[in-house]
């Protein structure tokens, strides 16, 4: 079988399971902290038996530790945001919010780089901007989990600047290993405190039993690693271009799901629309050009 067919496969099979990731949460009784626990601690259980099989293990600095763990803070607090946003609002609307995401962090690259902003940059802010209006606009009655959403996107932002900046010569299983750790950590810390009486975490339908092991197994470890050896081998703007699909499959899976409970306005699909086709065009003129000769 031709190798850059599964290099294929293997990116998408990844994408879509991230977009099946907030329609299996749509199905579960289980809160958000509840489902952003157990998904981290699963997924952070399987690399670290895996890490230990394929004796991947690298000594790491104190510092490279905190920075990974403090990383996959934001992680946790973004997964969690993306599926309290399912539960204040739909799937779709969740979806569509978190696929702000890469807009952000063309916001935020010029802060952190401190270099200046492209015209296109702005251009596509400014036009993402206006879909958001549209979006809210039209579904107003969801207004707190489109915020939620929004929240997840910028968050999602975040994690990928910094996790950007972590020192490449990890390897990225172990890299997953710590974030997840630190996510399952800082949602199951302050949940502790604020609902003590462990409702949150009690699984009470057979949903909440296969959702979690389908979040953590194949959403998070078996999707991570096939992500990462997909982009080990095609190019990184092909990568990103194929990342806004997750919210293209999510919506559909959940549209043949869910049915009429899923249908939305017709100005949210054109508001998401908008907002997709911006990051598509902001990774198009973000992509590295070759060099002349």
């Amino acid at each position: 079988m031709n190798s850059k067919f599964l290099n294929y496969a293997a990116l998408h099979f990844a994408i879509f399971s991230w977009g099946a990731s907030g329609v299996t949460a749509n199905l579960m009784s289980l809160p958000a902290s509840g489902i952003t626990v157990y998904r981290s601690a699963i997924a952070f259980v399987i690399l670290l038996i895996l890490n230990q099989f394929i004796k991947s293990a690298v000594k790491l600095s104190t510092r490279e530790k905190i920075q990974l763990l403090l990383t996959g803070t934001i992680l946790g607090i973004h997964w969690w945001c993306f599926f309290a946003s399912i539960k204040y609002s739909t799937v779709s609307i969740a979806l569509i919010c978190i696929a702000s995401g890469p807009i952000f962090i063309a916001i935020l690259q010029p802060i952190f780089d401190k270099s200046r902003v492209k015209k296109s940059q702005l251009i596509l802010g400014s036009t993402s901007i206006v879909a958001l209006a549209i979006i809210f606009e039209f579904e107003s009655q969801y207004a707190l989990g489109i915020m939620i959403g929004l929240l997840a996107g910028l968050l999602d932002a975040f994690y990928t600047f910094f996790t950007s900046r972590t020192n490449q010569k990890i390897n990225s299983s172990v890299m997953a290993q710590y974030q997840l750790f630190g996510a399952a950590a800082v949602i199951f810390g302050l949940y502790v405190f604020i609902e003590p009486d462990w409702q949150w975490l009690t699984l009470t339908t057979q949903a909440d039993v296969w959702g979690v092991l389908f979040l953590g197994v194949v959403c998070s470890a078996m999707a991570m690693t096939l992500y990462v050896f997909a982009v080990k081998k095609l190019s990184a703007f092909t990568a990103i271009l194929s990342l806004n699909l997750e919210a293209v499959y999510g919506i559909a899976l959940a549209l043949i799901i869910f049915g009429e409970k899923e249908y939305m306005s017709a100005g949210l699909y054109f508001g998401g629309a908008m907002l997709i086709c911006c990051v598509i065009a902001d990774g198009y003129f973000s992509r590295e050009k070759p060099a002349k000769a």
